[in-house]
């Protein structure tokens, strides 16, 4: 399948957010360019503020010193948790679940080579050597994300 045909599959499913029993408390949040190179991924949505082209993007891009034509367009910004937590306080073990699976869905389509991360609770949730990306000293680190092999940059 082409990733064009994926992507439109995967935007279907994130009508209903996969089905989602929690699903009716908002628009599920993600954004961009799927063939985008790089991905920000916060926790929920209102975790930080970032959005397409805005001065974080910009300052990430810097970091990166990728060439002007690979963030033009912004990058591929997404979530761990879909719902606000701020609208209707804690997701359910199965909504978590879910998020997760979706958020694995998209990487496989996606595939960013860089990811960026602010928020430590993201690197938990999908890094299985979490501890060795929060404690490094030097950013990007190579890891492994959801069987991608990524460049991870953790801005504390």
């Amino acid at each position: 399948m082409n990733k064009k045909k994926a992507y439109e599959e995967f935007l279907k499913k994130m009508e209903d957010c996969g089905g989602c029993l929690m699903r009716g408390y908002g628009e599920p949040v993600f954004n961009g360019n799927y063939n985008q190179e790089i991905m920000i991924i916060g926790f929920e949505p209102e975790s930080h503020n970032v959005e397409i082209n805005s001065s974080m993007t910009a300052k990430a891009s810097n970091l990166l010193t990728l060439y002007q034509e690979e963030v033009k367009y912004g990058a591929y910004i997404t979530y761990v948790q879909r719902c606000s937590l701020r609208v209707h306080g804690e997701i359910s073990e199965e909504g978590k679940e879910n998020c997760i699976k979706l958020l694995r869905e998209e990487m496989d389509i996606v595939r960013p080579k860089y990811i960026i991360v602010f928020d430590e609770r993201v690197i938990d949730a999908i890094c299985d050597e979490a501890d060795r990306v929060k404690n490094a000293e030097e950013y990007p680190v190579e890891t492994t994300v959801f069987s991608n092999k990524v460049k991870l940059y953790y801005l504390k």
